[in-house]
């Protein structure tokens, strides 16, 4: 029988050697990035409103925010619920989150500055939750031991979002990283092995699965050449390769440089009082 959550982990390291920067958390160190970060998903707002008109919240839930980035949902969660926890490992993000929960004047986000597979319960979080959530940060090589732990901690659901087939910016890599690293490029695991997972601990999540459009702003040409030179992890060198891949993939919006593409995301959700905790 497949061992679901071993696949993911193979998947999962297959598609880590391929990141050039490290590990996600260290993607966003600078404060800088975690605005960039911000500003692009501000960019595609659908997300953030799929996520608030699914997600059964009231102003008495206690809500679990893992791999929270800067905010995005923490904070419109906070506006809505009795207290949010947002845990989240890079120092750039939690920074970026702290100004806007000032700017908002609130008082009931707690951020924890760990990896959710650093996370001991007992110790750096309070309480059970009614929702928990994880919006397209499973970027973690042992699911299993980390859906456990959500698990462990929640007394109510518990939602996750992840991609199915090949996202736009995984397409780049798919035809730059060859031509640069004399090397195929592998993706790391998808919806269908986090469903099997769940699957095979006995967990029968709800599904839906949708299309959505992505869409990342640059300041000018030369600045998305930098940043996809940073992904493919290679030399200042191989920048006219990168301009001529990207030439028909953009448009021009104002003083803007804008690329566009389409993703298939899935959201996964069960009640977790009506599986046993581990």
């Amino acid at each position: 029988m497949t061992d679901w959550a071993k696949v993911w982990t193979e998947q999962y390291e297959a598609g880590s050697r391929f990141k050039q920067v490290g590990d996600c958390a260290s993607l966003w160190e600078s404060k800088e990035r975690a605005l960039e970060f911000l500003n692009m998903s501000r960019e595609n707002p659908e997300r953030i409103e799929q996520v608030l008109s699914r997600l059964p919240i009231t102003n008495s839930s206690r809500i679990l925010d893992i791999g929270a980035g800067p905010g995005t949902l923490a904070i419109p969660f906070a506006e809505r619920a009795l207290h949010v926890t947002a845990v989240e490992p890079s120092p750039g993000m939690v920074a970026v989150m702290e100004d806007l929960a000032r700017e908002k004047n609130l008082s009931n986000l707690t951020i924890v500055q760990k990896r959710w597979e650093d996370i001991n319960p007992e110790l750096d979080l309070t309480g059970l939750f009614d929702i928990i959530i994880a919006s397209y940060s499973l970027g973690m090589p042992d699911i299993n031991t980390a859906i456990d732990k959500m698990n462990m901690v929640s007394n109510g659901q518990i939602w996750l979002f992840w991609f199915a087939g090949t996202t736009p910016w995984e397409q780049h890599m798919e035809r730059l990283w060859p031509k640069i690293h004399n090397d195929s490029y592998q993706h790391g695991p998808k919806a269908d092995v986090l469903y099997n997972v769940l699957y095979q601990k006995g967990i029968y999540p709800n599904m839906t699965v949708h299309e959505m459009k992505y869409q990342k702003k640059y300041s000018s040409l030369d600045h998305m050449i930098s940043d996809m030179r940073k992904q493919v992890g290679c030399s200042e060198k191989y920048d006219p390769l990168i301009r001529s891949y990207i030439s028909d993939k953009i448009r021009i919006d104002g003083d803007s440089i804008m690329e566009s593409g389409d993703t298939i995301r899935v959201c996964l959700w069960w009640d977790s009082k009506q599986f046993p905790k581990v």
